[in-house]
């Protein structure tokens, strides 16, 4: 082989070699691959909201039944009316029942209801005259003047005390029917406010002297 024909071939070979090379400064270095551990993401459950009822009690009042509740007071007069107080005796009560009087007795007033008038005085006697039973009530009072056959001739109040005139009988059983009729007339006009005391004449006799016997 002749020196130039070498040579050429020298060359061709090199001009391989060197394209078969890859230069230094050509090299792109691989990355090493880091083996990263795969992470599974489990899932973070929703919480369930706790819900707290927050419950308003509606409280219906339980309504007591009205009652109607009448007032223990005196009932209401009828137009045209008025109440009055007549006095009979309790026997032998000695003074449990009102004020003492005569044979160990009580004076007791029950009340009326009369037409309403200008002169109550005069209407409570005619009243108390007029009764004619003896015993009154469930109570069973009893009235001295039962037998009474009296008029009432004048009654009148003057500077507080009631002149009251009657004539006729009373008709009185026993002593101790005396002290009896003098209080049931008496306490009748006593009653009344502008009454302090009472004056009365039987048949123009102070009714104490009548009573007594001694009117003659």
């Amino acid at each position: 082989m002749s020196p130039i024909r070498f040579f050429l071939i020298g060359l061709v070979g090199i001009a391989l070699i060197g394209c078969s090379s890859t230069p230094t400064s050509l090299l792109i270095d691989t990355p090493t691959r880091i083996s990263v551990p795969t992470v599974i993401a489990t899932p973070i459950p929703t919480p369930t909201p706790t819900l707290t009822a927050t419950v308003t009690r509606v409280i219906t009042p339980t309504l007591a039944p009205t009652i109607a509740i009448t007032p223990s007071r005196t009932p209401t007069l009828a137009a045209g009316t008025m109440k009055i107080k007549l006095f009979f005796i309790a026997l032998n009560d000695n003074g449990k029942s009102g004020k003492k009087i005569g044979c160990g007795d009580s004076i007791v007033a029950v009340e009326r209801t009369i037409p309403a008038t200008q002169a109550p005085l005069t209407a409570a006697l005619k009243e108390l005259l007029a009764l004619k039973e003896r015993n009154i009530g469930q109570a069973g009072l009893y009235n001295s003047l039962a037998n009474a056959n009296l008029k009432i001739d004048n009654v009148a109040v003057v500077g507080g005390t009631a002149f009251i005139a009657l004539s006729g009988t009373l008709g009185l059983s026993g002593v101790c029917d005396d002290p009896r009729a003098e209080a049931q007339l008496k306490e009748l006009a006593l009653q009344f406010a502008t009454v302090k005391q009472v004056s009365i004449t039987l048949n123009g006799i102070p009714i104490e002297r009548a009573l007594s016997g001694k009117g003659n």
